[in-house]
Protein backbone atom coordinates (compact mmCIF):
# COMPACT_ATOMS: atom_id res chain seq x y z
CA UNK A 1 0.00 0.00 0.00
CA UNK A 2 1.96 3.38 -1.00
CA UNK A 3 2.07 5.64 1.59
CA UNK A 4 -0.68 8.49 1.08
CA UNK A 5 0.95 11.47 2.25
CA UNK A 6 3.83 11.00 -0.45
CA UNK A 7 1.47 10.99 -3.03
CA UNK A 8 -0.37 13.82 -2.15
CA UNK A 9 2.61 15.78 -2.07
CA UNK A 10 3.84 14.80 -5.26
CA UNK A 11 0.24 16.50 -6.61
CA UNK A 12 1.65 19.90 -5.59
CA UNK A 13 5.11 19.56 -6.14
CA UNK A 14 4.70 22.70 -8.90
CA UNK A 15 2.96 25.13 -6.39
CA UNK A 16 5.50 24.50 -3.45
CA UNK A 17 8.18 24.99 -6.30
CA UNK A 18 6.57 28.64 -7.70
CA UNK A 19 5.25 29.44 -4.41
CA UNK A 20 9.11 28.96 -2.83
CA UNK A 21 10.71 30.95 -5.40
CA UNK A 22 8.06 34.10 -5.46
CA UNK A 23 8.28 34.34 -1.77
CA UNK A 24 12.17 34.49 -2.16
CA UNK A 25 12.42 37.18 -5.13
CA UNK A 26 10.00 38.99 -3.29
CA UNK A 27 11.58 38.72 0.00
CA UNK A 28 15.04 40.07 -1.93
CA UNK A 29 12.97 42.89 -3.49
CA UNK A 30 11.74 43.57 -0.21
CA UNK A 31 15.54 44.51 0.89
CA UNK A 32 16.70 45.82 -1.84
CA UNK A 33 13.83 48.36 -0.80
CA UNK A 34 14.76 48.67 2.46
CA UNK A 35 18.40 48.96 2.01
CA UNK A 36 17.74 51.78 -0.41
CA UNK A 37 15.74 53.95 1.78
CA UNK A 38 18.10 53.37 4.91
CA UNK A 39 21.05 54.38 2.51
CA UNK A 40 18.74 57.50 1.21
CA UNK A 41 17.97 58.47 4.61
CA UNK A 42 21.39 58.04 5.97
CA UNK A 43 22.55 60.49 3.15
CA UNK A 44 20.27 63.35 4.13
CA UNK A 45 21.84 62.77 8.10
CA UNK A 46 24.92 63.51 6.56
CA UNK A 47 24.01 66.29 4.22
CA UNK A 48 22.70 67.26 7.60
CA UNK A 49 25.90 67.13 9.89
CA UNK A 50 28.00 68.40 7.21
CA UNK A 51 26.39 72.01 6.94
CA UNK A 52 28.22 74.46 8.49
CA UNK A 53 26.78 76.21 11.34
CA UNK A 54 26.36 79.81 11.14
CA UNK A 55 27.25 81.58 14.62
CA UNK A 56 24.26 83.97 15.24
CA UNK A 57 25.38 87.22 16.61
CA UNK A 58 23.46 88.92 19.74
CA UNK A 59 20.90 91.21 19.02
CA UNK A 60 22.31 94.06 20.13
CA UNK A 61 25.60 94.42 18.17
CA UNK A 62 25.61 96.51 15.43
CA UNK A 63 25.85 94.95 11.61
CA UNK A 64 29.29 94.90 10.21
CA UNK A 65 29.60 96.03 6.63
CA UNK A 66 29.67 92.08 4.43
CA UNK A 67 33.36 91.15 3.72
CA UNK A 68 33.67 91.33 -0.31
CA UNK A 69 34.45 87.43 -1.44
CA UNK A 70 37.61 88.04 -3.05
CA UNK A 71 39.01 88.46 0.60
CA UNK A 72 38.16 85.32 1.67
CA UNK A 73 40.67 83.25 2.95
CA UNK A 74 41.77 80.78 0.50
CA UNK A 75 43.81 77.61 0.80
CA UNK A 76 47.49 77.42 0.40
CA UNK A 77 48.73 76.84 -2.97
CA UNK A 78 51.35 73.85 -2.62
CA UNK A 79 55.14 74.93 -4.03
CA UNK A 80 55.74 72.91 -6.77
CA UNK A 81 59.13 71.06 -6.63
CA UNK A 82 60.63 70.86 -10.08
CA UNK A 83 62.38 67.13 -10.22
CA UNK A 84 60.13 65.53 -7.47
CA UNK A 85 58.58 63.78 -9.65
CA UNK A 86 60.55 61.38 -12.40
CA UNK A 87 60.22 61.74 -15.98
CA UNK A 88 59.29 58.18 -16.46
CA UNK A 89 56.39 58.52 -14.05
CA UNK A 90 55.14 62.24 -16.10
CA UNK A 91 54.69 60.25 -18.98
CA UNK A 92 52.66 57.01 -17.46
CA UNK A 93 50.37 59.50 -16.14
CA UNK A 94 50.36 61.57 -19.55
CA UNK A 95 49.95 58.64 -21.68
CA UNK A 96 47.34 57.36 -19.24
CA UNK A 97 45.75 60.68 -19.46
CA UNK A 98 45.73 60.88 -23.43
CA UNK A 99 43.96 57.01 -23.58
CA UNK A 100 41.32 58.12 -21.55
CA UNK A 101 40.43 61.67 -22.65
CA UNK A 102 42.25 61.27 -26.15
CA UNK A 103 44.89 63.29 -27.37
CA UNK A 104 43.83 66.79 -27.52
CA UNK A 105 43.82 66.46 -23.41
CA UNK A 106 45.91 69.22 -21.73
CA UNK A 107 47.70 68.36 -18.28
CA UNK A 108 48.13 71.55 -16.56
CA UNK A 109 49.99 70.31 -13.71
CA UNK A 110 51.16 67.45 -12.26
CA UNK A 111 52.17 67.29 -8.44
CA UNK A 112 52.13 65.20 -5.30
CA UNK A 113 49.78 65.45 -2.83
CA UNK A 114 50.39 65.65 0.56
CA UNK A 115 48.71 62.49 2.66
CA UNK A 116 46.62 64.02 5.41
CA UNK A 117 46.50 63.27 9.20
CA UNK A 118 43.67 61.48 8.82
CA UNK A 119 44.75 58.92 6.36
CA UNK A 120 43.96 55.27 6.36
CA UNK A 121 46.16 52.29 6.23
CA UNK A 122 44.93 51.32 2.98
CA UNK A 123 46.41 54.54 1.39
CA UNK A 124 44.60 56.35 -1.52
CA UNK A 125 43.68 53.53 -4.19
CA UNK A 126 42.50 51.14 -1.05
CA UNK A 127 39.64 53.98 0.21
CA UNK A 128 39.01 54.96 -3.56
CA UNK A 129 37.58 50.72 -3.58
CA UNK A 130 36.16 51.18 -0.35
CA UNK A 131 33.99 54.23 -1.25
CA UNK A 132 33.40 52.42 -5.01
CA UNK A 133 32.17 49.62 -3.28
CA UNK A 134 29.75 51.11 -0.17
CA UNK A 135 28.41 53.29 -2.32
CA UNK A 136 24.51 52.75 -1.76
CA UNK A 137 22.42 51.33 -4.20
CA UNK A 138 21.19 53.84 -6.90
Amino acid sequence: MPNLALLALEASDGTVVLTSITLVFAMLAALCLIITAEGKIFDSMNKKNNQPKLPTPPKSAAKAPAKPAASAAKAPVAKADNGSIPGEVIAAISAAVACVLGEGAVIHGIRRVSKSGKGSRRGAWGDAGVREHTTPFM
